[in-house]
């Protein structure tokens, strides 16, 4: 019985232990906090896309499935190991028209390779962003070309995960981005 817990009590001490630290550098401790000059590692990613609860579940088994999905796709042709931490999800204000808010999830992505790192880019923005073509207003580009970059930039099978971030500038109107995270 002694034997069958300190076992146990390793496997979870070594898996605590093997987290990917956030910074790097002088002074830092083993996570990669309390840094006295660091500089991030590259390796922990903090991801969130904001969907459907069709597109990414009741409590975001979607968001985390895909996810490990690609990861999987990944895997066939790069060594890669990813560990999930600090999962959240919550629900937005943007009601759909089934009467059902939008919901966001969020994670923390763990590279557990020192060698593998993850590189998150914007790879394309719109300005004067309208919802459809029904809107009124300066309308440069509509939703679904959004959504059609996005759809594009997932095809790349290096890419782990792509989303749309949007915003808002006096100048530029609504806008978009596409941003993708890959390990590299």
């Amino acid at each position: 019985m002694k034997k069958t817990l300190a076992v146990l009590f390793l496997l979870i001490a070594g898996n605590i232990a093997q987290a990917a630290p956030y910074y790097t550098g002088v002074g830092c401790n083993e996570e990669g906090t309390r840094c006295t000059f660091g500089k991030p590692s590259g390796r922990v990613s903090n991801w969130s896309k904001k969907g459907t609860v069709q597109e990414l579940g009741e409590r975001c088994e979607k968001f985390i499935a895909n996810i490990d999905a690609r990861k999987n796709e990944i895997a066939k042709s790069q060594r890669i190991e990813l560990k999930y931490k600090n999962f959240t999800y919550r629900w937005t204000n943007d009601v759909q028209e089934d009467g059902r808010a939008k919901i966001v999830c969020s994670v923390e992505l763990h590279s557990e390779l020192a060698d593998v790192k993850f590189d998150s880019k914007i790879v394309k923005k719109f300005y004067w962003v309208c919802e459809n073509r029904d809107q009124g207003g300066v309308c440069a580009h509509y939703f679904d070309e959004c959504e059609a970059a996005r759809d594009e930039a997932l095809r790349d099978s290096s890419v782990l995960d792509a989303t749309i971030y949007r915003g808002a500038s006096l100048l530029q109107g609504s806008i978009c981005e596409i941003v993708t995270v890959k390990m590299k």
